[in-house]
């Protein structure tokens, strides 16, 4: 066993997060700036406090193993998560429209999360785990894998276990370096261990931090700024680089510019585990800037030393951990704020727990059942006889519904079982909550799990068009005269365009759509007759909807249900060409091909309550062609409505 002494504790804790919370404001204001920053340090940035995500939560977790102890698990994460955080942007958005759908860890990070699943937003949140358990990196790496697989998957939550691991075993030496090449020794093989490796072996080299940077960005890079890879790349450089020295560090990760405040906060947090507060107040002139915080809490001293007397007070509370706190105060003002509560003493008593593995993506449809396993662990002392039912919503059936059994003490039961749309099914919703009810002489037990209502779309397409019009010719004449040649093109580029391509052009009008444009005129073409398409993800692909391998315009006409009159945010994602209309209203087109995000264009409009026509317009000019339609909620909030449906 570790032994650590209170002072020594607490000067470490209190370090980390005096460190977080300046680092995170000096890169606060340059967050999302992907240029070289190579500025001197503005010295005023060390000094106020400014809102910070990266601190936040893990002030939400604090608070969590305070009210019930640590046998927390994921899902109580997912529900504070839920509960408190009122910002949303990214992976945080995800997770909230995930949960709010019922879809818990892990994967609640895992589905429809491509563009943020390796974000630094878990990464960002290690510090709390490294102060809680010091020296015991196996406890650091549970807890931070459950908070990790919120929002994020694999590599992101084994970054997050990477910083995690550092910090732990920062408080037990003074050997920076030696301490993360023995943590990146623990990360997989992969893209996360190469870009690790490969920092530190530049460093080695004796390279200038500005060619690192930009062999990382050439490598490892990512258009997004929040992106994980080159983020963590970007805190070692700061770390390695800066040479110990608290301002050049910060200094260092700013100048790398992309995520600043995660890259700042991080790297100004695990130099102070290692210099300590009493070396960061004294030696470095730093300040006690105060807590700035957004979520909500009880937090209310503003102190940062009283939130590391908390931390400190939960670490020690830990009765099974490695380490060993000696010379403990005995006055309990002394060893935590006026707004910490102690640590329960007996964990908190469940009585089961579910949890559904879901055979691929926990989606349906018309004709696509969803198969899952529901599993019910039993916390009870005794075996008991259990009734465990199934209710699904209104128009989703679910077989079998139903198990009677009995469970024993710490026994799993599972009941296999299939979800489909019901044939009366007159909406069906994207979030459909099914209950289970364990049942039995100790009461009724509740639960929830979802299954998330495909979008069902109707394709009409795809509509074919070519370079040039020839109608005109005969079908028994010779057709190259009817080319027209534009000044400047051979005639063999015309006529291999004509043979071998097509167009796709959005502007051309292949149905009426004069407004109000809410339907799709039958013309009596193949082309207008409607294919269902059922998009289970924000994002599709038109080409796997209609595989025709040319270039084609198709339209897709859903008819939305709202459950309410709503304002909504609009973002489109889009790497094709798009018109979209709501309910006869053109709202929104862009002629452009554009990388793909899922959030390439906004638009503001509001959906009746009830029927709502919407009609997107794809022209698919590659071989691929991507959208996404997200709604929010409208007024800054980022949060998705979950609610939503479609009128079959």
């Amino acid at each position: 066993m570790n032994t650590l002494s209170y002072h020594t504790y607490f000067d470490k804790v209190y370090g980390c997060f005096l460190g977080k919370c300046i680092g995170g404001t000096a890169g606060g204001p340059a967050e999302g700036r992907k240029e070289l920053l190579d500025y001197p340090l503005d010295e005023s940035l060390l000094h106020k406090a400014l809102p910070n995500d990266d601190l936040d939560l893990q002030i939400m977790w604090l608070e969590l193993v305070e009210d019930y102890g640590f046998a927390i698990d994921a899902r109580d994460m997912a529900k504070a998560f839920y509960d408190k955080v009122p910002y949303g942007p990214g992976e945080y958005a995800v997770f909230e429209k995930n949960y709010a759908r019922g879809i818990y860890p892990p994967l609640s990070g895992r589905f429809n999360n491509r563009y943020y699943k390796n974000g630094m937003g878990c990464p960002i949140r290690s510090e709390i785990w490294a102060c809680l358990f010091p020296g015991d990196a196996a406890l650091c790496e549970k807890y931070a894998r459950m908070d990790g697989s919120l929002d994020h998957e694999k590599d992101s939550i084994d970054a997050e276990v990477f910083l995690a691991t550092v910090e732990t075993n920062l408080f037990f030496t003074d050997d920076l370096r030696g301490t993360i090449d023995m943590a990146a020794a623990r990360v997989p093989d992969g893209k996360l261990k190469n870009v690790l490796t490969d920092t530190m072996r530049y460093f080695d080299e004796g390279m200038d931090w500005k060619k690192a940077r930009g062999f990382l960005l050439k490598h490892y890079g990512h258009a997004d700024c929040t992106n994980m890879y080159e983020n963590l790349g970007f805190t070692l450089i700061a770390l390695l680089w800066g040479h110990g020295d608290f301002r050049e560090t910060i200094r260092l990760g700013l100048a790398c510019g992309y995520d600043t405040d995660c890259i700042c906060a991080s790297a100004a947090s695990i130099l102070g585990i290692l210099r300590g507060a009493d070396k960061l107040l004294d030696e470095d002139g730093m300040t006690d800037t105060g807590l700035c915080i957004a979520v909500q809490t009880r937090r209310h001293t503003g102190s940062i030393r009283d939130l590391a007397r908390d931390v400190c007070a939960a670490g020690i509370a830990y009765s099974d951990a490695k380490t060993k706190i000696t010379d403990v105060p005995t006055d309990e003002t002394s060893l935590r704020s006026a707004d910490a509560k102690p640590i329960p003493i007996s964990p908190r008593v469940r009585t089961f727990t579910v949890q559904v593995e879901y055979d691929g993506d926990p989606i349906i449809a018309p004709g696509m059942p969803l198969h899952c396993t529901v599993r019910v662990h039993s916390h009870l002392k005794t075996a008991e006889r259990v009734q465990i039912t199934l209710c699904p919503p209104e128009g989703i059936r679910i077989s079998p519904a139903a198990l009677e059994t009995t469970v024993g003490a710490e026994e799993t039961v599972a009941l296999s079982c299939v979800v489909t749309v019901a044939d009366d099914c007159a909406v069906l919703s994207q979030q459909n909550h099914i209950a289970v009810e364990i049942s039995g002489a100790f009461g009724v037990y509740t639960d929830i799990f979802g299954a998330i209502g495909c979008e069902v779309w109707q394709m009409y397409g795809p509509y074919l068009a070519n370079n040039q019009e020839l109608t005109h010719i005969p079908p028994h004449e010779s057709y190259g005269r009817g080319f027209v040649i534009p000044e400047g093109v051979f005639f063999d580029d015309v006529v291999r365009e004509y043979h071998l391509g097509g167009v796709a052009d959005i502007d051309r009008a292949f149905v009426d759509e004069s407004e109000p444009f809410v339907a799709i005129p039958d013309d009596g073409s193949a082309e207008c007759v409607p294919e269902p398409v059922y998009v289970g993800e924000d994002l599709f692909d038109l080409a796997e909807k209609a595989p025709y391998e040319g270039p084609y315009v198709a339209y897709l006409k859903r008819r939305l249900y709202s459950p309410a009159a709503r304002k909504v945010e609009i973002a489109v994602g889009h790497t094709a060409p798009f018109k979209l209309w709501i309910n006869g209203t053109l709202i929104g087109t862009d002629a452009g091909t554009k990388w793909w995000t899922v959030e390439n264009r906004h638009f503001h409009v509001t959906l009746k309550e009830g029927e709502n026509v919407v009609i997107l317009k794809c022209a698919k000019l590659s071989e691929h062609a991507s959208y996404s339609l997200i709604y929010r909620i409208d007024g800054g909030s980022w949060r998705q409505y979950a609610d939503l449906g479609t009128i079959l």
